[in-house]
């Protein structure tokens, strides 16, 4: 089983807006958020598959292991003190609070592990000390009393056989393509629903078999070989996001997952570019 986070908050702090965060969306990669004007950020960790040993660990390592080495504690002062809370989905909850000594200059840190299943996540929270910790508590209680758990969403249908137009056929348009289209960053600190939009790199993976992944992060595909790239955990943690596709009469079909199912069928240059909600993607 496979699982999600949903999380909305509505603070004069941190305003993640109706942020939705698929914690297995993005398999390689942490969902990290940054305070513009205090010393303090969030990061959230996807779930991954645990042992019989959990527990112990956690209480001998804080799971320090699992964490981003940018922000992970080098020099912790004191023991922690460990907590345990609730959330729905959840088979357990556990809290530990501990301080960073960093040069003597004490970094606050709040670390969650949430138990699914047979999997966990971390929410670690960490933040300067007085002021800036202070500031941030209302968010913070705020994010977790929206936090619940999901199992993830199915894979879409499969598409038909694809035709070829002179040859070309999902083997012979597997690669991986680029556009740059708007992403919207999030303002943890200004109104509700701040923030910009950034033109930033977006990527379309199309496998030989005829799956299809889309993501704005940058992948790692070894060898530059879309079907070394694995699309089955995309697809089963991020199916808004994972599909299929095909080719026919000089078009690219592709059809999404997910709770909003997506169709597209946009057509084929000579040389593979095609454009999807208004994105020009070449090869790279």
């Amino acid at each position: 089983m496979f699982f999600t986070f949903d999380f909305y908050v509505f603070t004069s702090d941190f305003r993640l807006l109706a942020f939705f965060s698929n914690l297995l969306a993005r398999p390689r990669t942490t969902e990290d958020f940054t305070a513009n004007d205090v010393n303090a950020g969030i990061q959230i960790y996807p779930f991954r598959p645990i042992t019989a040993n959990l527990q112990m660990d956690w209480q001998r390592t804080l799971l320090r292991d699992w964490i981003d080495p940018r922000y992970r504690e080098s020099n912790v002062a004191g023991p922690p003190a460990f907590s345990s809370n609730s959330m729905p989905g959840a088979q357990a909850v556990m809290v530990a609070r501990f301080i960073d000594s960093i040069a003597g200059i004490p970094r606050e840190h709040m670390r969650t592990v949430i138990v699914a299943g047979e999997s966990a996540a971390i929410v670690d929270i960490s933040g300067a000390g007085g002021p800036s910790w202070q500031r941030i508590i209302p968010a913070v209680g705020a994010l977790f009393k929206s936090l619940s758990i999901g199992a993830a969403t199915a894979t879409p249908a499969a598409l038909p056989p694809a035709t070829g137009l002179g040859g070309t056929n999902p083997r012979t348009h597997a690669g991986i393509f680029m556009g740059i289209k708007q992403r919207f960053v999030v303002n943890l600190f200004g109104p509700v629903g701040s923030g910009t939009f950034t033109p930033s790199p977006h990527f379309y993976l199309f496998a030989p078999d005829g799956r299809v992944y889309r993501t704005f992060d940058v992948v790692s595909v070894p060898q530059s070989d879309p079907s070394r790239f694995d699309f089955a955990a995309a697809a089963r943690s991020d199916a808004d996001n994972s599909g299929q596709f095909a080719v026919q009469d000089g078009f690219l079909l592709m059809r999404f997952g997910g709770a909003q199912p997506e169709s597209l069928r946009v057509p084929l240059a000579q040389n593979g570019s095609f454009t999807a909600n208004g994105v020009t993607y070449v090869r790279q």
